[in-house]
Order: C-alpha cells, then sequence, then structure tokens
C-alpha cells in the first residue's frame, strides 16, 4: 500500500506550527503529530480499522487531520483572542486545556502575563505551578503553587499538586505534609495517598527525616491502599512489583516502578479535554464536530469500563452529554433558520426555533455551572 498523509502548517500566537497525519500500519494506528520549530510538541493516535479499500482510508486519514488541525488551530486562537482581554476565569481554564494538549510554552506565557495582571487570583497560580511541573522546572513551580496555597488553603489540589513539586525536587517532609492536608480537605483523594506512599519511600532514600522513616513499609501500604480503595485500578502487576521491591529495601527501584504505576493511572485529562470542548464552544471557534464530541463521550466510555467505580468519570461523562445536548441543539436551530429563510411564514419553524432558543439559555447556564 502506497503511503498515506497529510501535512499542513499555519501560524499562531507569533508561532509556526506543522500538523501531520499518517498510518502506521506496523502498529495499526493513524498518527497526528504537532510540531513547533521542527520539536515535536504531541502526539495522538487513532485506531486503524482493518481491511479498508484505499479510498476509504484516504477518506479516514483525511478526516482526522482535518479534525486535529481545526482542534489545535482554533484553541491557539481562543488564546490570542483571551490573551488581551480582561477575563481571569477564562485565562485559568485556557491553560488548564494547553497543559492537557502540552502546548507548555503557549501555557506558561499566557498564565505568566495573568499573573502579573491579577496576582492575586489562586487559581491563575495554580495552573502556571502545573505547566511549571509539567516543565520540569521545580523550584518556580513550589513558588507558584506556595501562593496559590496560600491564597486559597482550603483547596485539595493546591496541596497535591504543591507536594508533587515537592516530590520532585527531593523535599519528602515537605510533600508527605502536603499530601496530608490534600486528603485531610478530600478523604477520597486517591492521588494524593498513593503519592503519600511514594513520599515515605523517597524519605527513606534521603533520608531528610529520620523519624518518618521509621515504620517505612507500613506507613507506605498504609497510604498505598487508602488509594486502592478509592480507585482499584492502583492494583496491577507493577504495583506488585513495586511492593515486592520494597519488601526487600530496593526503595529506589521501588520508587522507579510505584511512580510509573501512579503515571498511569486515569487522571483528570478528560476533565481538561471537556474544558477545551467547552471554552471554543462558548467563544464560537470552529473545530467542533459532532464526530469530536462523540469520539470523547466513547474515551469516557471506555475509561469507565475499566474503571466502573471511578465516580469522577461518571460525573465527566455526564458533563460531555451536556456539551453534546448544546450542539445538538444549537445544530436543530439552524435548520428552523434555514427552514424559515426558504419559507418566513412557517409558523412551526418559527415557534420550534423560539423553544430551542430557549433551551439554549438554560444550556449556557449549566455549561458555565458545570465547568468552574
Amino acid at each position: 500500500m502506497s503511503a498515506v498523509g497529510f501535512t499542513d502548517r499555519f501560524s499562531r500566537l507569533s508561532r509556526e506550527y506543522m500538523i501531520q497525519t499518517s498510518v502506521n500500519e506496523l502498529r495499526k494506528v493513524i498518527v497526528c503529530s504537532l510540531f513547533h520549530s521542527g520539536q515535536l510538541i504531541n502526539s495522538k493516535s487513532f485506531p486503524l480499522p482493518e481491511k479498508l479499500a484505499a479510498n476509504v482510508l484516504l477518506d479516514l486519514v483525511s478526516r482526522l487531520h482535518e479534525q486535529c488541525l481545526a482542534e489545535v488551530d482554533s484553541l491557539l486562537g481562543l488564546v490570542e483572542r483571551m490573551r488581551n482581554l480582561d477575563k481571569p476565569e477564562i485565562i485559568e481554564k485556557l491553560g488548564k486545556t494547553l497543559c492537557a494538549r502540552e502546548l507548555f510554552d503557549e501555557g506558561k506565557e499566557l498564565l505568566s502575563m495573568a499573573v502579573l495582571k491579577y496576582p492575586e487570583l489562586p487559581g491563575l497560580r495554580f495552573v502556571l505551578g502545573k505547566l511549571y511541573l509539567a516543565k520540569g522546572i521545580y523550584d518556580d513551580a513550589v513558588d507558584q503553587l506556595c501562593r496559590a496555597v496560600e491564597l486559597a488553603p482550603a483547596y485539595p489540589d493546591y496541596h497535591h499538586h504543591l507536594g508533587v513539586a515537592y516530590l520532585n525536587s527531593k523535599r519528602p517532609v515537605a510533600a508527605i505534609d502536603e499530601f496530608k492536608k490534600a486528603v485531610e480537605q478530600n478523604i477520597y483523594y486517591h492521588e494524593a495517598y498513593f503519592n503519600l506512599g511514594l513520599g515515605f519511600i523517597q524519605n527513606g532514600i534521603v533520608r531528610e527525616d529520620f523519624n518518618l522513616a521509621k515504620n517505612l513499609e507500613q506507613n507506605c501500604l498504609q497510604a498505598f491502599q487508602k488509594a486502592i480503595l478509592f480507585n482499584p485500578a492502583y492494583m496491577n502487576q507493577a504495583y506488585e512489583e513495586g511492593l515486592a521491591l520494597l519488601r526487600e529495601g530496593k526503595l529506589q527501584q521501588a520508587y522507579d516502578t510505584l511512580s510509573m504505576v501512579a503515571k498511569e493511572i486515569v487522571t483528570h485529562g478528560s476533565e481538561e479535554r471537556l474544558l477545551e470542548m467547552y471554552l471554543r464552544y462558548i467563544h464560537g471557534e470552529n473545530g467542533m464536530t459532532e464526530d469530536g464530541i462523540r469520539q470523547y463521550v466513547e474515551q469516557i466510555g471506555d475509561l469507565l469500563k475499566a474503571n466502573p467505580g471511578h465516580a469522577d468519570l461518571h460525573n465527566e461523562l455526564g458533563m460531555a452529554y451536556t456539551v453534546m445536548s448544546k450542539f445538538m441543539n444549537n445544530k436543530a436551530m439552524d435548520h428552523f433558520k434555514e427552514a424559515l429563510r426558504i419559507n418566513p411564514h412557517f409558523l412551526k419553524a418559527t415557534r420550534n426555533l423560539k423553544l430551542s432558543q430557549n433551551d439554549l439559555k438554560g444550556f449556557e447556564v449549566l455549561l458555565e455551572a458545570i465547568v468552574k
């Protein structure tokens, strides 16, 4: 089979980007990759159906390419529009979506400007701290997340991410303290429980606090078991291997293995994807398609099959269906308007358009509330 692929270049935020979509027959996937200045930013894979006719495959790859191009171009277009507007709550949400898309430099640039303008808003500090974390700039991450905690000490996410920043800075005592605060404020916070266990192991490695190093295995197991109670997906083969290494006293190997377990568990990435769809939609950006929303719903559904007890995923699926409902309502309005363009005296279409417009107001209020 001859090579199938598409490439487009576009400019946003005074940067040049390239997006490339191709078929990897060996891995049985279609891969869409985003580049900036020749450097790969991120890649997204789609399953390659078997035994497709050449023309059908070409059409599928073309549609996926156009979908990915529209999504990233519209997201960056929204960043261009928002960075000079007085809408810090939107900038915060944008920062989260940019982080989820691995557009770290773009997010850091946007949030750094926002923090200078709104220094007392903890949400902006939190997102900027997350971006520094993702970039591996841990000292700056600690600075921003400390400020977020000072401004809003009752937010468990702020404490948890500050703990992660301390953990990456090899400051386990401070990390353990923040993870404990996170689970005190949210007793179901499985990520914080698991990272608390990692904090005990790291302290055993660097010996920052001798007293905390006592009963290390017992303290770790208690924290890990709490994490598993609220998310059983942690209990896999790699987890068992990590515990075996811990029992053998091979702390660094145990830490490395269990850290990988934590990274592979379901995170809030799907929620950030929902935020992205919401932001682009309410601000009239292109790139929203019925197929794209349905694909997102299917992705959460697949995650739920593997994690049926994950309450966050059920919540996010409900939010996704709400976005889909708003999208479908807008499509209905387009057709009612087209009916009235053809026949301005069509009373049923006039009535139905008014009903849909009333529903739209309700959807917008609901969407605004659920993504806060």
